[in-house]
């Protein structure tokens, strides 16, 4: 019996095309409807498979930031202190700094005299300085504060500039223009901490300089309440930059008053300052400056730079 041939047993080879005609045909297939070889209706179930999906995400997400908001208190930290990764040490900082493009220096660097380059210094002061301005600082948050009277509940006390003196302003551009400078100290801002002074005279530490426990013994026999302080002493890091560095003044006072503390997030709180003015340091020699805090929870560690701040000041 003879098997009937059919052309069905044999396969068709594709009709030949280019390379730029098969890529056209890729775009839109007339014969089939087909855009990128999908069909209208398997591009629609995509789509609305990536937006189901995108959706439940949005979804899922917002639903999970909403429950981690709900745990979160807007004015005050969750974990404070000891519990948190701040700690019970707070940073000691200071002002002016340098350029952005060497924002990891901690060298004061200027030639003093009318036509020195002292401006960024100066300009940097001021800039820090605006808020402590007494209109820019006034409000109904704000005080007036003393070592007699300290803040109610929700009030902060309010930092007058002109307490930093007459020296140490933008008239003066800060001592610079002198060869006189002055650098701005503030203590960072850890919430909820409150300093322990050394209230008494016997509790003062064996490694505290000499100069500052006299001075805390003087403020003493004046008014026993100026002794809760945080105090601040700033010398010379090593014996040769204890020679060239000069002496040294203090303004408003040789610490930060206690009544400043504890930071509690009230609106237009200022950080306490001290504005230090360098008299006559070394004129062409590189001085290494270390400013340490003095209270009985403020721990040192010069490695880690607890409870001090390192600079350097260079005037040509």
């Amino acid at each position: 019996m003879t098997e009937k041939k059919s052309e069905d047993y044999f396969a068709v080879a594709p009709p030949k095309r280019s390379g730029w005609a098969n890529f056209k045909i890729f775009l839109w297939n007339g014969e089939t409807s087909e855009f990128l070889g999908r069909s209208a209706s398997s591009w629609a179930k995509i789509f609305l498979f990536y937006v189901v999906l995108y959706a439940f995400l949005a979804a899922f997400f917002a639903a999970m930031l909403m429950v981690f908001f709900q745990t979160l208190d807007l004015y005050q930290p969750r974990w404070q202190n000891a519990n948190g990764l701040i700690g019970t040490n707070p940073g000691l900082g200071f002002r002016p700094m340098p350029t952005s493009s060497n924002v990891e220096s901690t060298l004061i660097h200027f030639k003093h005299g009318t036509a020195g380059n002292w401006k960024h210094w100066t300009s940097e002061l001021e800039k820090f300085l605006y808020p402590y301005d007494t209109v820019a600082s006034s409000g109904e948050y704000f005080t007036s504060c003393s070592f007699d009277k300290w803040p109610a509940e929700g009030k902060v006390c309010n930092f007058d500039i002109k307490l930093l003196g007459t020296q140490c302003t933008k008239e003066e551009n800060f001592g610079y223009e002198r060869g006189r400078p002055c650098i701005v100290l503030k203590l960072n801002r850890i919430f909820g901490w409150i300093p322990e002074p050394y209230d008494d005279l016997n509790d003062l530490p064996a490694n505290m300089p000499t100069e500052l426990k006299e001075y805390i013994k003087t403020k003493a026999t004046e008014n026993k309440e100026q002794l809760k302080m945080i105090w601040v002493s700033c010398d010379g890091e090593n014996s040769a930059d204890r020679e060239h560095i000069g002496n040294v003044t203090y303004t408003p006072f040789r610490g930060f008053p206690a009544y400043y503390f504890p930071y509690k997030n009230v609106p237009g709180y200022l950080s306490p300052i001290v504005a230090l003015q360098f008299q006559k340091p070394e004129a062409g020699v590189l001085i290494n400056i270390e400013c340490k805090v003095w209270a009985k929870n403020i721990v040192h560690d010069r490695q880690r730079r607890l409870g001090s701040v390192h600079f350097e000041l260079l005037m040509d």
